[in-house]
């Protein structure tokens, strides 16, 4: 509701109330349900964020990347297929929209902060000095941005609307080594 209500009128136009109008409840139920205007659009991040932790919270000592990779590739399929037009109106609202973005990237960084965790304990390390594990997590959160922008400027094609797609193809170039791209010019 929320989304399509920024997408015609524009984050800064709608308010509280035309949200809670359109949804046919006061605005006191709004901030009950959430903290700022922008969480209505990222209503479920706590959430998803806590079914990755759960998921990748106990992993044996085999390689982490696999996991994680898979994991995250779930996550952006889940995020597509609960509703893919909702999905669509988010990334191209995080985009344009500058409190949304300001708030997308609060939770990247809560994404990243968590990767740099898991990978310094799989490795042994404490991740506040571990600069292989800020360096990998930093790495992994890119490819998840650089998905999500390239799925919002998309041509309109289903293989270029899809964040999974994009997100494969950014962890492939992660893994061939990304420096390889500038290395020989």
């Amino acid at each position: 509701m929320a989304a399509r209500l920024f997408e015609e009128r524009g984050f800064a136009a709608t308010t509280v109330e035309d949200i809670a109008d359109a949804a046919d409840y006061s605005a006191s139920t709004f901030f009950r349900m959430f903290t700022r205007k922008e969480d209505a659009v990222f209503f479920d991040m706590p959430d998803r964020l806590d079914a990755l932790r759960a998921d990748l919270g106990a992993l044996p000592d085999a390689p982490l990347w696999p996991a994680l990779r898979a994991a995250l590739l779930e996550h952006a399929r889940t995020w597509e297929e609960e509703d893919p037009a909702f999905a669509a109106a988010r990334v191209r609202l995080f985009h344009r929209e500058p409190a949304l973005s300001a708030r997308y990237l609060e939770y990247c960084q809560e994404y990243e902060t968590w990767v740099a965790e898991l990978v310094a304990r799989h490795r042994g390390t404490d991740p506040r000095t571990d600069v292989v594990a800020q360096l990998t997590a930093g790495c992994v959160i890119a490819a998840l941005r650089s998905a999500f922008r390239v799925q919002a400027t998309g041509s309109g094609t289903p293989a270029d609307e899809s964040v999974v797609v994009h997100l494969e193809g950014a962890f492939g170039a992660l893994e061939s080594g990304p420096l390889r791209a500038i290395a020989s010019e």
